[in-house]
């Protein structure tokens, strides 16, 4: 057998610890990204500065992550995934075996899984500041992280459309995206609430965010369809049928 020197147990020490150190300077810098790019747009975000943060040199960012553009994309992969993935599955809950859900489970289902990502009330915040981030980029920083949203996007359409068949689906679109906007908008900018509030509303409350966002956003949808897409689409029909 062969004997194991001292020197021998140096070097194995010495290579976990590099490996613990290895695990621990990856970690740091994917955590002070998350952190920068939550609050700062693409541009606004050099490699030095998530290096600075972490507290690393700046070509660990290279060697981890292969750049910024790369890291760019695993951070907003890491939230994007886990969001869609809930998303559908509470979406294939209420339609299992054909049952046609009401509005606000829809909304529910699309709503919540925002809201609930994150392990604690400041991961949960980082969260949806990334996603609200995602509406300020230009879209070749964020076209490989849209392709992960595409389906539940088509899929919530289609559930909401089953519900409303008086809307077009070009309404429903809309009435999404105006959705998104107002609860990323209210988490990303709280100030201006809370200071017309005095206090009293805090888009930061996420609990009492939800309460106040689901009925507004059903009733909303269930508005009828407004005459610019009715006038648009009767013109259309004449063309053709011209």
């Amino acid at each position: 057998m062969k004997k194991i020197t001292s020197k021998t147990r140096r070097k194995t020490a010495s290579s976990a610890k590099n490996r613990v150190l290895d695990a621990s300077s990856k970690d740091k810098i994917f955590r002070s990204a998350e952190e920068l790019f939550s609050t700062k747009r693409f541009r606004e975000v050099s490699v030095r500065d998530i290096a600075a943060h972490a507290g690393v040199h700046f070509a660990l960012v290279g060697y981890y992550f292969g750049g910024k553009q790369a890291l760019f994309d695993e951070v907003f992969r890491s939230h994007v995934a886990p969001l869609v993935e809930e998303g559908m599955k509470q979406l294939k809950a209420i339609t299992h075996d054909g049952r046609k859900p009401s509005v606000e489970e829809i909304l529910r289902a699309w709503i919540l899984p925002c809201l609930q990502q994150g392990k604690s009330q400041k991961g949960r915040m980082i969260h949806l500041r990334i996603i609200a981030n995602l509406s300020h980029e230009r879209w070749e920083y964020t076209k490989k992280v849209s392709s992960y949203m595409q389906d539940s996007h088509n899929a919530f359409i289609k559930a909401l459309y089953s519900c409303l068949p008086h809307l077009s689906t070009e309404t429903l679109i809309w009435r999404l995206h105006f959705l998104s906007g107002a609860l990323f908008f209210g988490i990303r900018q709280p100030a201006s609430l809370k200071a017309l509030s005095d206090g009293r509303c805090d888009p930061e409350n996420l609990e009492a965010t939800f309460d106040q966002i689901l009925p507004y956003a059903a009733a909303g949808f269930r508005t009828a369809e407004c005459n610019g897409v009715k006038s648009r689409n009767q013109k259309k029909l004449k063309t053709k049928n011209d």
